[in-house]
């Protein structure tokens, strides 16, 4: 019996110890959750500061050029480039800051049909694939209700879903928002294996609206790159050349893997004074890299007014994210805020 009864106490302190340790590590994780998510929007501050310092509408510093911690990334924003991977100590924690400017994407609300083929292509999508695609966009952001050949409206396809809604017949508010339209999956915006399956959308209508295919075909093991983030909703169309990536930079006329390479080798290039020396204009451009075709020129930009703002607050081993998408006028204005869990 005097066995059975340290056993027992035995178990229930063992118990209340697990417990208890549970608890201090709970405890500890929604601590440096705070101070992450604390550190995430430090990081946005920082960002305001330096985009207003970029603006000329900073407090003034009093320091020389090579005493002042902000001055090499105010200037890479003031001359139009992104600042990506600003490292700022804070405590025992620390915070990540990434600034580009938005136009360094594709606005989705002004594509042409000839944009969304080639993004498509440019990702991987067999090109017999692309009306199943395209068509459905268009008449989601059109205002009539007449389907494009493998378009799809309210009537005819939305409202049939489970459950169902109705067609935006509008821009899209944001480039998540294309999960909405027939066709697109998370495969689309994010990359994976291409499955034209769910090209027909659900389940219940996808025999009647979606394309035919055969199961053991060759296009079951094409991996496609994601287009989500080449997309945005804002600017006004045009392509800023000084912060667009590589996948971005080959959807503009005739630029190949070797023009888009020279681009982004020629905007990160140094000046006789060893000072960054990105595109001062459009012509600034054409005059540094041949072989540009004329029609780039009505795409492009030097210049943005919108920023894409994401700060990373990192404390003991919790990471917490933030990103927002800002507006540089007269001041700076907060447009889109996003928290990731």
């Amino acid at each position: 019996m005097a066995l059975l009864v340290i056993v027992v106490l035995s178990t229930l302190v063992m118990s209340l110890a697990f417990e208890a340790r549970l608890e201090m590590q709970f405890a500890r994780y929604l601590r440096d959750r705070a101070a992450a998510t604390r550190l995430a929007e430090s990081g946005v501050e920082v960002a305001k500061m330096l985009m207003e310092r970029a603006a000329g509408r900073g407090p003034a510093m009093d320091v020389e050029e090579d005493e002042d911690r902000w001055h090499d990334a105010a200037e890479r924003l003031k001359k139009g480039q992104s600042l990506v991977g600003l490292v700022e100590p804070v405590g025992d924690g620390f915070v990540v800051l990434d600034i580009e400017p938005e136009p360094g994407r594709l606005n989705v609300n002004l594509l042409s049909r000839d944009d969304w083929e080639t993004i498509l292509g440019n990702a991987g999508v067999p090109e017999e694939y692309f009306d199943w695609i395209v068509d459905p966009v268009l008449d989601w952001m059109d205002e009539d209700e007449l389907s494009n050949p493998k378009g799809a409206e309210t009537e005819d396809y939305y409202s049939l879903l489970d459950p169902p809604y109705e067609a935006k017949n509008g821009p899209f508010d944001t480039v998540r928002e294309l999960l909405l339209v027939k066709g697109f999956s998370e495969t689309l915006l994010t990359g994976g294996v291409f499955d034209p399956s769910e090209l027909g959308g659900d389940d219940s209508v996808r025999g009647a609206s979606g394309p035919s295919f055969n199961r053991f075909s060759d296009t079951n093991g094409i991996v496609i790159a994601g287009i989500e983030s080449m997309l945005t909703t804002y600017g006004d169309g045009k392509v800023n050349i000084q912060s667009a990536p590589y996948d971005v930079l080959r959807t503009l006329p005739d630029v190949d893997d070797i023009l888009a390479r020279a681009i982004m080798e020629e905007r990160e290039a140094l000046d006789d004074e060893g000072e960054p020396d990105p595109f001062a204009s459009v012509d600034d451009l054409f005059a540094r890299v041949d072989g540009l075709s004329s029609a780039v020129a009505d795409r492009i930009t030097v210049n943005s007014s919108y920023y894409r703002i994401t700060a990373t607050g990192r404390k003991g081993g919790v990471e917490r994210r933030i990103w927002c998408i800002a507006h540089a006028g007269d001041g700076m204005k907060i447009l889109r805020w996003c928290e990731e869990p």
